[in-house]
């Protein structure tokens, strides 16, 4: 006797529809885009008991005819395909005609519809995939979809759903990426008869993230605008000083459609490198236009995923395009005592700045030496003198630049400079500073292949190095980086030669940090990129510390060397370097303004 048999039809229907309908939310995703589709400028969600009992969307799009709305609840039955060769080029949300036949097996469902201009409206129904007949009603231009006690006729799916409120946060979550990719439209959401949210057309973007997310992230969006090899770009990145602990504020659209894609999330990941602080994400909001030809939507029941035919070039124009705007745009906090984002503080022009730059370098810089950082050893006179404080009361006088400068720093708690700049006052950590000037004196080295060593005469062997295991994985990079090591014995490690640049650190420390940071089963990263995260971790494990007192001559230091790096608002972890406090708000909290 035969075992395989072909499934009823009713059978097939019930499986189709629970693949596109997980839950509420997406119905409703499915007929907002339905809505847009039909060139809607007005669209209302309402929902009852998290959409278990209720669902209508409602909008002012063309609406139909009566002979389509005949073939509205019909498996398959599209106007947006007429042939196999549509497929390859689709520029319309649905195709598929799936998204009502699966509502109407999955519940209760109605849809009124009047096309602008007809005089009158018509309405047909349809439960478990049984469709009746196409009657006049009464209704305005547009189209209205309402689904009663959804998954009814499914106990297993509906026994799955959250409660109320959970289910009724992921509608709202299917709304705002709507409202976040047209804000040329009206959006409107009820909740059991409780209105949530009304969202007028804007002209802009900014004004909808504003309204959704508040005016500190508004505030702190750079506009996005690139165009190369048939790829254009636009919308926002925030800035790096404004990151959240998840992915929640990062929105990408791929004409137009809303998408999670693994190469855009590489992307923005690779853009704000070193820009951000580990653990933090960045707020984008990215629009990415390409030839429909180039992409393949048809891969998941709900189209959120896509693939790109040539996904490398994508992933270097976007990465290309954001992290060029944020550079561009500078990263530099700026702190308001009124306001977390007031206005940002004027920046000097570029002929001052560098003039200034150049001055601070000639002074401190003695002819045929290279500029000192804190690390290689000093004499007596560099060093700051005794004074006679008693213990336990702050040194009242931190070390001054000369006023003849044009602008003065000061050390304050053995771990921050106090920058004054033209229109302001610029906080430093001198942490994050030297750690960003010694990454790039250490890379730059290192792809020169000139990294100086000193070798030892008494190898130093280092007996609690951890496991042999990171050692023999993080060898080579240690090589390329100027030491010279190898195993010793269970979990000890013998250095036969250290590189320049580490100074008066601690050797046997500084491989102890760096192999501690190293897992060897899973390092995170390959090739260059590890070699990248291995100069970083030893440009941070070697920089000066907090708490550690500078004499003047190393603050100059420093601050003249910072010009000579890129980007040096962040070290290469993302943390923030500088926090700038603008003179006018500092009168405006005096009361002098």
């Amino acid at each position: 006797m035969a075992s395989i048999r072909v499934l009823d039809t009713s059978v097939v229907n019930l499986i189709a529809a629970g693949e596109v309908l997980e839950r509420p939310a997406s119905a409703v995703k499915e007929l907002i885009e339905n809505a847009l589709d039909a060139g809607a400028r007005r669209i209302e969600v309402e929902y009852e008991d998290g959409g278990r009992r209720l669902l209508r969307v409602s909008d002012d799009g063309a609406g139909m005819e009566p002979g389509d709305l005949a073939l509205a609840f019909v498996p398959h039955a599209t106007s947006k395909l007429a042939s196999a060769a549509d497929l390859h080029e689709i520029r319309s949300f649905g195709f598929r005609g799936e998204a009502l036949a699966s509502l109407a097996e999955v519940a209760r469902a109605r849809i009124v519809s009047r096309p602008r201009g007809a005089a009158a409206a018509h309405e047909v129904e349809a439960e478990g995939g049984r469709i009746g007949d196409v009657r006049p009603a009464a209704g305005p231009e547009g189209t209205m979809v309402e689904a009663w006690d959804l998954f009814g006729n499914i106990p297993a799916r509906r026994k799955f759903l959250k409660t109320s409120p959970v289910e009724g946060s992921h509608i709202a979550d299917i709304v705002t990426r709507f409202a976040l990719a047209r804000p040329d439209v009206r959006f409107e959401i009820r909740g059991d008869g409780v209105p949530l949210a009304v969202l007028p057309p804007v002209a802009d973007l900014a004004e909808r993230v504003g309204h959704y997310f508040g005016n500190e992230l508004r505030q702190a969006l750079i506009p996005l605008s690139g165009e190369a090899r048939g790829l254009k770009l636009g919308g926002y990145a925030g800035r790096p000083t404004f990151t959240t602990s998840n992915t929640r504020l990062q929105f990408t659209w791929v004409n137009g459609r809303y998408v999670r894609d693994k190469v855009l999330f590489r992307s923005i990941i690779e853009a704000y490198q070193d820009l951000v602080m580990t653990r933090r994400a960045p707020a984008v909001f990215l629009f990415l236009e390409i030839d429909p030809k180039d992409i393949d939507v048809n891969v998941h029941p709900a189209k959120i995923e896509i693939r790109f035919a040539r996904a490398s070039r994508v992933h270097d124009f976007v990465r290309d395009e954001i992290r060029g705007r944020l550079l561009a745009g500078g990263v530099v906090p700026a702190f308001s005592p009124r306001e977390s984002w007031g206005t940002f503080v004027t920046q000097s022009t570029d002929d001052r700045r560098a003039e200034r730059e150049k001055q601070l370098a000639e002074f401190f810089q003695r002819p045929g030496d290279s500029v000192v950082l804190a690390t290689p050893p000093m004499g007596p006179a560099a060093l700051p003198q005794p004074r006679d404080i008693p213990p336990g009361i702050p040194d009242p006088t931190p070390p001054v630049l000369p006023p003849a400068l044009g602008g003065r720093a000061i050390q304050m708690h053995d771990a921050y400079i106090v920058e004054e700049v033209p229109g302001g006052l610029q906080l430093i950590d001198q942490h994050a500073l030297h750690e960003r000037i010694l990454y790039f004196r250490i890379r730059d080295r290192v792809l020169a292949h000139d990294i100086a060593r000193q070798r030892l005469l008494v190898p130093l062997v280092i007996r609690d190095a951890g496991k042999g295991a990171a050692l023999e994985a993080s060898r080579p990079l240690l090589e390329r980086l100027g030491f010279e090591v190898e195993p010793f014995g269970p979990g000890a490690v013998a250095i036969h030669a250290t590189p320049e640049w580490i100074g008066r650190k601690d050797p046997a420390r500084l491989i102890r940090d760096i192999l501690a940071d190293f897992d060897a089963p899973n390092p995170g990263r390959a090739g260059e990129d590890a070699l990248d995260l291995f100069i970083a971790t030893c440009a941070c494990k070697a920089a000066i510390k907090a708490g550690e007192r500078l004499a003047p001559e190393e603050i100059a230091a420093l601050l003249a060397e910072r010009p000579k790096v890129e980007h040096a608002q962040t070290c290469p972890h993302g943390r923030p370097i500088t926090l700038r406090i603008g003179l006018t708000e500092l009168e405006k909290h005096f009361g002098r303004k």
